[in-house]
This record gives structure tokens, C-alpha cells and sequence, in this order.
């Protein structure tokens, strides 16, 4: 064999070695019900420091998925209110598959992202687990799930359906957007906001952001915060008995939401938690000690002279929608929220629970609930309500209820932009907003976020309020399928819209429509390492890689 002849051979053996080596991963990472193991991707930072996708697996969900032009949709729950609306508005609604193969944990009782194993499941009626997100038909171009991610008793996340792999394509539209409802959680809420005016601080930009959205809150966590709130504990234990201490904290769970979670904090509850974290090293527990239970509360400020209607505490809700997430597309509806009235004429004094929340928990009493439909404001409603104290109850609406609920939904969002990790088009994310406005009625605060709201209204003669909202998020959802999700032109998706209205725009020059002036217009938007996640961003540190993975890419 001469020289030339041995170079051709050396080369083609190369080629069949490098084929043989390809064939026999592929074949390795096929599901298979005795298979442990599944394929891992790192994951690079790309841009704006984002996650990207992983790579979808041959033979995966996502490896042939290909998008059409037609109206498809898929939900995980299909007898919900908004998955009806949402067919009801053309949509073609897909039945799920029968079976398919699963990541599972190999315990749910201990779920480990490490341990999982490929099975065979199969589809039982109305059932709600992660497994669902297996089971969409490959004809689905719109994904419309009411939740993303699962949790077991101990509240951990038990996602095993992979983004980008096993459901939401490329292309395909998704009612979510990864990483950017971190907010929703209270505790994160409040690190962001910390994290945002120490940005800005560093900045020299301080005046920029008034510090506080929220009513003023400790996160029973962290150390400092946990001794600042046993500081507070101990001026009101000082200062008042039993008898005639008002309600000035409450606690909420980080982890719930609809008013479940909130505890009053009473002079009993006072006295539990000054004995339990009061500063005493010698004690078994401190606030260098928190029991688990508590480390996902925390304790906010009372807003112990809230505005009344009827007598009756309220808060108020906003609905708001991000399409896009970077460059960033908010819009809110201004005219399609609702009020709700506690079950009990308000006394600061009272430790009866329903006197204090106005979430639906704590509308039990059937006697009262033709009472409280008849009271769902939207933020008109409140302005006309207050009529005769507020003189001009339109220039209140323009100067001062608009702005502030305006400027709160921004800085919520900007706080958190960092947190929006996955940046594609065609991931929209839709929420319910609550505030409350106190009796000067010039302040409104920030009490909560929710992703995907319930959107049944308790009172029927308003649901084309609430339908309104679906049929935008579903025109929204249209305009994506039409551009074949590869485009955003802002002006014609807002032509489109019957409920919601522009709030940011980052494809404007002026992106925060004149509430921000140019120099509070700097964005935060690279990765903080420090800040939690969304939930939802949990299994991406595990099935693709390493999390840390922009320090080694």
C-alpha cells in the first residue's frame, strides 16, 4: 500500500470510528424504562447572561418538533374555567397522548434531581402531577398549562419534564416565562427589591427608587432581618398589654398565597416569637437559629388605617402580562381588576381574623357573600366610590391611583429582570396584582403577586371583565402563531388588545412611557448569583449541567 493509499485508509477509519462513537451515544440516551441515567448538557450564558436551552435528545419531544399554522392549543387542565375561554376564542383543543415515557423520580417521597429513571406512564382522567407534561400531542403549538412545575407534601419542587426537551419546543408558545415569577414567592420579592436599591444606590441613583414597594417587611431567614423584627417585637410588648395592643405585624408563608399563611400578630403571638429569637446566646434557638418552619415567613408591616368600603378593609386587584422578556414587553389593565371586603366591619383592635383579610379564605360566611359581589371595584369604581372625599375623582385616577400602581408594577418588574432566564419569543407570563390603598387615599402598596390568577369572577354579571383579559392573553398568543414566534412589532400587537395597555416597552426609546426619567432608565440585568430562582428554573441545574456553568464556559 503506498503512502497515499495508507493516508485515504488512516482517514476513513477515523470517519467510521467517529460514526460508531455518535450511533452509540444516540442509542444510549433513548428512554427506556431501565435506563437511570439521561443526557447532560451544560449550560452556557449567552447575551444578557441568560440560560440557554439543552439540547433536545434524538427521538426527544422536541427533536422533531415542528411548528405550524394552525390554531392548536394544549392544556393540562381542560375543565378550567380559562382552558374553555381559551377554545372558545378558536383555539383547536388537543386531546393528550394515552402514554409515553417519563423521567420519574426514583422516590417522590425524596425526590432527587440525580436519581431519576425513565417509565412507561399512562394518562388517568383529570390528573394533575408533572407527568402531564409528557403527554402532549406533537401537533401542539400553544402550551397552556395552569401550573409549570409540581410539589410534593414538603413543598419541594418536582418538575421532571424538561424544558426545551420534553415540552415547550423552540417555537413553540408557552403560558410561562421561566424564571420571571420568582416575584410571586414573598420572600424572594423582597431580596429583589433589596438587591435593586443597592444597584441603584451604587449608581448614584437612589432618588431613582423610593426604596420600599411593599409595606415594610423582615425576612424571618436572615439574621439581621429576624433580629430587627424581635427589636419591633419587644417596643410593642413595652409599650402595650394584652388588652390593648393593636394589630401592627403580620406573617405570611413565602409559599402560599389566597390569604392561607397569614398569621396575626396579636400580644400572644408577640410573646412566641420575643421568647423564641430574642438576642440570648445562651437560648437554644436565636435568629442565628430559625426553626425550619419559619425560615420561609416573613412579618410585614400592618397597615393599620387601611381605606374602607362600607366599613370594610379591602385590597384591590391589577391584572398584568409580560410578553416578552427581553427586550421587555409589560402591559397592564387598568379597568379589569376587583376589590375584596373582608367579612367583618373593621376594628384595628380585633384579633378576629376576617376582620383582617380580605383574601377569599376568609369570605366563609354565606350570609355575606351576596354582600361582598356587590362590592368588585375595578380602580374607576374606587375613585367614583370616594366621590365626594376626593373632589376630582378623575384627577385622582390620572395623578395619583394610575402613576403609583403604574410605577409599582415597573420597578417590581425591573427589580426582577435578572431573573427572566430564558429569553425566547413566544413565553408570555400573566398575573394577578394585589395593593392596598390606605385612608389618605394617596398611598397604595404592594401586597402580593400571583402567576396565572384565577380568572372566574365571583361575581357573574362582571366575568366579561376577566373574559376580556383571556381574549387579549389569546390574541397575544394569535399574533406569535401568524409571525411564526420569530418577531415582536409592539404597535400592532397593541392593536389587538381590548383590556390591557402598554407599560413597558423596551423596544421604545422611551420604554416606561414618561414615568421613568432618562437617567432611572439604566436596567440591572446581568445574572446575580446571590438572588434565589424561580422554581421553575430548579431542574435546569441538574439536567443540564452545571448551574454555575458561565464560570466555565
Amino acid at each position: 500500500m503506498d503512502q497515499r493509499s495508507k493516508r485515504y485508509f488512516i482517514i476513513v477509519l477515523a470517519l467510521l470510528s467517529i460514526w460508531s462513537f455518535s450511533v452509540l451515544i444516540a442509542v444510549s440516551t433513548l428512554p427506556s424504562e431501565s435506563s437511570p441515567s439521561f443526557r447532560v448538557e451544560a449550560i452556557p450564558f449567552h447575551g444578557e447572561n441568560s440560560f440557554s436551552y439543552p439540547h433536545p435528545e434524538p427521538n426527544s419531544y422536541c427533536d422533531d418538533w415542528k411548528l405550524s399554522s394552525q390554531k392548536t392549543v394544549w392544556v393540562d387542565r381542560r375543565n378550567a374555567y380559562s382552558a374553555t375561554k381559551i377554545e372558545s376564542f378558536g383555539w383547536d383543543m388537543l386531546q393528550s397522548k394515552k402514554s409515553g415515557n417519563a423521567l420519574q423520580f426514583a422516590s417522590i417521597s425524596k425526590p432527587e434531581y440525580h436519581n431519576t429513571r425513565w417509565a412507561k406512564i399512562f394518562l388517568q382522567s383529570d390528573q394533575e402531577n408533572n407527568e402531564a407534561l409528557f403527554l402532549i400531542p406533537k401537533n401542539a403549538n400553544f402550551i397552556f398549562t395552569r401550573m409549570y412545575h409540581y410539589k410534593n407534601a414538603l413543598s419541594d419542587n418536582i418538575q421532571t419534564a424538561r424544558l426545551g426537551v420534553d415540552y415547550a419546543c423552540p417555537g413553540q408558545i408557552l403560558n410561562h416565562i421561566p424564571g420571571a415569577s420568582a416575584f410571586c414567592r414573598k420572600d424572594f420579592l423582597q431580596r429583589y427589591l433589596l438587591d435593586y436599591n443597592k444597584r441603584l444606590q451604587k449608581e448614584g441613583l437612589s432618588h431613582c427608587f423610593r426604596g420600599y414597594l411593599t409595606p415594610k417587611s423582615y425576612i424571618l431567614g436572615e439574621p439581621d432581618h429576624c433580629n430587627a423584627f424581635i427589636d419591633e417585637l419587644e417596643a410593642q410588648l413595652n409599650n402595650y398589654n394584652s388588652s390593648n395592643m393593636p394589630i401592627e405585624w403580620i406573617t405570611k408563608s413565602s409559599l402560599r398565597h389566597k390569604g392561607y399563611g397569614i398569621e396575626l400578630i396579636d400580644y400572644k403571638r408577640a410573646q412566641y416569637y420575643y421568647n423564641l429569637y430574642r438576642k440570648n446566646e445562651e437560648e437554644d434557638l436565636n435568629c442565628n437559629r430559625v426553626l425550619d418552619a419559619h425560615k420561609s415567613l416573613i412579618a410585614q408591616k400592618y397597615i393599620s388605617n387601611p381605606a374602607l368600603i362600607e366599613g370594610r378593609k379591602f385590597d384591590f386587584r391589577v391584572f398584568a402580562m409580560v410578553i416578552n422578556s427581553d427586550p421587555l414587553v409589560a402591559l397592564w389593565a387598568p379597568e379589569n381588576g376587583h376589590t375584596r371586603l373582608s367579612d367583618q366591619e373593621f376594628d384595628k383592635l380585633s384579633t378576629n381574623f376576617t376582620t383582617h383579610i380580605t383574601a377569599n379564605v376568609a369570605n366563609q360566611n354565606p350570609d355575606s357573600v351576596d354582600f361582598l359581589k356587590k362590592y368588585r371595584f375595578n380602580l374607576r369604581e374606587i375613585a367614583n366610590y370616594y366621590k365626594d372625599q376626593l373632589k376630582d375623582h378623575e384627577k385622582w385616577l390620572t395623578d395619583v391611583a394610575f402613576p403609583q400602581v403604574k410605577q409599582i408594577l415597573i420597578h417590581m418588574l425591573r427589580a426582577t429582570q435578572q431573573n427572566f432566564l430564558i429569553k425566547r419569543i413566544g413565553f408570555l407570563e400573566f398575573y394577578g396584582i394585589d395593593f392596598i390603598l390606605d385612608d389618605t387615599l394617596q398611598n397604595i402598596y404592594l401586597l402580593e403577586s400571583n402567576r396565572r390568577p384565577d380568572v372566574q369572577e365571583k361575581n357573574p354579571d362582571l366575568q366579561y371583565r376577566e373574559d376580556m383579559l383571556l381574549q387579549d392573553f389569546s390574541a397575544v398568543a394569535e399574533y406569535f402563531l401568524k409571525t411564526g414566534v420569530s418577531s415582536i412589532n409592539t404597535e400592532e400587537i397593541y392593536k389587538k388588545l381590548k383590556a390591557f395597555k402598554p407599560l413597558v416597552d423596551e423596544t421604545r426609546f422611551d420604554p416606561y412611557f414618561g414615568l421613568l426619567s432618562e437617567e432611572c432608565r439604566v436596567t440591572f440585568k446581568e445574572f446575580n448569583e446571590d438572588l434565589p430562582i424561580d422554581p421553575m428554573i430548579e431542574p435546569l441545574k441538574y439536567y443540564v449541567g452545571n448551574f454555575n456553568a458561565k464560570a466555565k464556559v
